[in-house]
């Protein structure tokens, strides 16, 4: 199952570890600050937008900004299960 992120980007589903409302884990959150500077530094994020990110894709080995919200990802990914398990019994 594959996953729509944004601009034209799908992902295995089984590549992401999480997803994540941006504006939600950047305000108070030292951590999550941290582990986007440090992959930045390392050269293992992608900014999918030139417009404000809404969300935070983290994968296996890379962390994506998305311009799609959390809430709509997640619907997505919702979705692609239902699919499958109706695939999976026919």
């Amino acid at each position: 199952m594959y996953i729509h992120i944004g601009a034209d980007v799908s992902l295995p589903a089984e590549w992401i570890v999480g997803i994540f409302d941006l504006d939600h884990s950047t305000q108070g959150s030292a951590d999550t600050v941290k582990y986007l500077a440090r992959a930045e530094e390392n050269h293992l994020i992608d900014i999918l937008t030139s417009d404000l990110p809404r969300s935070l894709v983290v994968t296996i080995n890379r962390a994506i900004l998305s311009p799609v919200s959390s809430d709509t990802l997640r619907l997505r990914w919702e979705r692609g299960l239902e699919q499958s398990r109706l695939r999976s019994h026919m």
